[in-house]
């Protein structure tokens, strides 16, 4: 049960209304859930988180392969699993295998068949561990993905933790689908 009322747009301020307007209109769906039910309340925070999930959404310089595997090495490191429950699909559209996003619910290392997969997982996961990446993979993944490619990745790690840790808070519940735990 969700800490939080479900959205009412006519109870809404009208700058929320139009932000609602504006985040139903970019989403496959007919009422506003998941972390945007919440942010919607603080708009000055709601309106620019908008516009990075856009951002990493719409034409990333990773490709949506590589950031649906961020957000999903994200999301479960923080047990999102309204996140989850809707990146995974998104996932699995862009290319990433079952096996590998199997491996990653049950919190275990895949057997990655791609290599820019392996290197997205381990500078996913060392900079959850760490907080920072060793000279090593930050050198690596700058080779193999650019600097915007390293940029995005760490940014979008930032992001995703966000919306997992407003997702928990609230207890946003998860869509119909796989369970995450």
């Amino acid at each position: 049960m969700a800490r939080i009322d479900e959205v009412n747009r006519e109870k809404l301020s009208p700058r929320q209304q139009q932000l609602h307007d504006d985040f139903l209109r970019s989403r496959p769906r007919n009422r506003l859930t998941g972390p945007f039910s919440v942010l919607i309340h603080t708009p000055d925070i709601a309106e620019p988180a908008d516009k990075l999930v856009n951002y990493f959404r719409a034409n990333p310089k990773l490709g949506r392969r590589l950031i649906e595997l961020v957000i999903l090495l994200a999301v479960r490191d923080a047990t999102a699993q309204y996140a989850w429950s809707v990146h995974e699909p998104h996932a699995l559209k862009q290319g990433i295998s079952q096996d590998v996003i199997d491996a990653i619910r049950a919190r275990k290392q895949p057997d990655f068949l791609r290599d820019d997969e392996r290197l997205i997982y381990e500078l996913v996961t060392e900079l959850l561990a760490k907080k920072t990446l060793d000279t090593e993979i930050f050198d690596r993944a700058t080779a193999s993905f650019g600097l915007e490619g390293v940029i995005e990745a760490v940014a979008c790690v930032g992001l995703y933790g966000m919306i997992g840790l407003v997702l928990n808070v609230f207890d946003i519940p998860p869509q119909p689908g796989k369970p995450l735990a």
